[in-house]
């Protein structure tokens, strides 16, 4: 077993985006889109091997939300002043985060008349980017549950609250250019975020989140700029964006947009893979949660070689395929060296509405299982970790102030489909993993939830942290390895 560690933070951040590219160079992604569908393999299939190439990588750095140095901690809006507070902020966005998943899933309208919890929408991480000739930075949230790249845009009627930067302007760009009501890019815009024609032909967007808010703009390309290795500059043209000019909402404290990394065509990695030489695969590697963080979690566009070799296929849903989560197949769960008495059925997407199953996210905080799995290993936990429970609100908390030198914290597995189909593989969650530090000293609380809902379950970026994660789309696999991302 691992030990329990506790980080401290650094001082001052500084948000950088490097790429190993040729200097002054400029690349087009054009305007055809690519195909909606995910090409991910179904419940019953499994990825082969394709070449990669590794020519280009790209660099950035993720703050955590929580962090000192986080745009959303220095926001007036957002003022948590303990950790515990903003563990009870963290599983508020978890269940939030849940709950629109689930209403994506069961959403099967075209109506466009998609409604979501706006809180759960503002991922955790943050980086910045830098868009525009000449180029205009931001800071957006970045996350693997969506797709959609926007910022917020001028002229801006109601801009973002609070946001780092004024919005972005387009009339000081001379690569900004509007997307047609024709362009495929409009026309193959999803389901859920209604379009619409303006009277100069330019394709506006409305996406609709819960409690009325909402954010409306004009589907548009512009260049996304980067600074190499050696710090020449290096920009890739025509990435579709949303140039957001409405903006009510108010749970973006210190972010000016988004970027999706998830596997539908308009997410800013689906895009760069049409780049020659960008492999369709992405890494990171995050830091343990905390206010107190002692670095930046790093992430890689085009992931380098890599000694990772344990992975597992990732799966699409048949009965909604516009889904593009990163959805895995979990055989099993077990709780230090227990394996829990749940059917491998349980962990599947159901066939009939396309519920259930469960995912990799970046951006929900917490791990989230469904009733019999989550009581099935609260029970074992319990069994192993006899520590008195001082409370379950929002997570389970133990009271370990007798701890000694001697105590075993158990590590939480789970127990997923190998891409072979052989043995399963696991993913370990480690104490680090399994517990988080609230203000109160001798207490540790689990970073597991119980959900109700009918959507995935979740293994957050709690779980994730101190692992190094590679989404290989071109494989379609998930790889990881456990190491030390401070």
């Amino acid at each position: 077993m691992r030990s329990l560690m506790i980080r401290r933070a650094p001082g001052f951040l500084v948000l950088v985006v490097a790429i190993m590219l040729q200097a002054s160079t400029q690349i087009c992604l054009g305007r055809q889109m690519l195909s909606t569908g995910s090409g991910r393999p179904s419940d019953d299939e499994t990825s082969t091997t394709k070449e990669v190439n590794y020519e280009k990588v790209s660099k950035s750095y993720w703050i955590h939300r929580d962090h000192p140095d986080s745009p959303a901690s220095a926001a007036s809006t957002y003022n948590t002043s303990s950790q515990s507070e903003r563990i009870a902020a963290a599983a508020r966005r978890s269940l939030a985060r849940a709950e629109y998943f689930s209403r994506r899933v069961l959403d099967n309208s075209s109506s466009g008349n998609f409604d979501s919890p706006v809180e759960a929408v503002g991922a955790d991480y943050a980086t910045v980017v830098s868009v525009g000739t000449p180029p205009q930075q931001f800071t957006v949230n970045i996350d693997t549950g969506s797709d959609l790249v926007w910022l917020n845009c001028q002229p801006c009627t109601q801009c973002i609250v609070n946001a780092s930067h004024n919005p972005f302007d387009p009339s000081k760009s001379t690569s900004y250019r509007e997307a047609s009501c024709t362009d495929v890019a409009c026309t193959g815009f999803p389901n859920e975020v209604p379009t619409s024609c303006s009277d100069t032909g330019a394709c506006g967007y409305t996406y609709g989140y819960g409690e009325g808010s909402s954010t409306t703009g004009i589907l548009s390309y512009e260049t996304f700029t980067f600074t190499a290795l050696d710090g020449s500059s290096f920009a890739i043209g025509d990435v579709t964006f949303g140039c957001g000019q409405d903006e009510t909402l108010n749970r973006f404290p210190g972010i000016d947009g988004l970027v999706g990394l998830g596997q539908g065509s308009f997410s800013l990695p689906s895009q760069l893979s049409t780049v020659p030489g960008f492999s369709d695969i992405f890494s990171y590697c995050l830091i343990p949660f905390g206010g107190n963080a002692a670095s930046y979690s790093t992430f890689y566009f085009g992931v380098p070689e890599t000694n990772i070799s344990t992975y597992t296929p990732i799966y699409s849903n048949l009965v909604n395929p516009s889904l593009t989560f990163y959805y895995v197949y979990v055989t099993g769960i077990s709780v230090g060296d227990v394996l829990l008495d749940i059917p491998a059925d349980f962990f599947k997407i159901s066939a009939t509405d396309g519920s259930g199953g469960i995912m990799f996210d970046s951006g929900t905080t917490l791990n989230l299982l469904i009733g019999v799995a989550y009581d099935a290993v609260l029970q074992e936990f319990q069994n192993q970790f006899t520590f008195p429970i001082v409370s379950n609100s929002p997570t389970v908390c133990f009271d370990v102030s007798s701890a000694t030198a001697s105590t075993i914290y158990p590590n939480i597995v789970f127990h997923l489909q190998s891409v072979s189909g052989a043995e399963p593989v696991d993913f370990v969650l480690y104490p680090e993993n399994v517990f988080r530090l609230p203000s109160e000293a001798g207490v540790l609380c689990l970073t597991i939830m119980s959900i109700n809902s009918p959507g995935p379950m979740i293994i957050g970026n709690t779980a994730q942290a101190d692992h190094e994660m590679v989404f290989d789309r071109v494989n379609n696999k998930i790889g990881w390895a456990s190491t030390k991302c401070t």
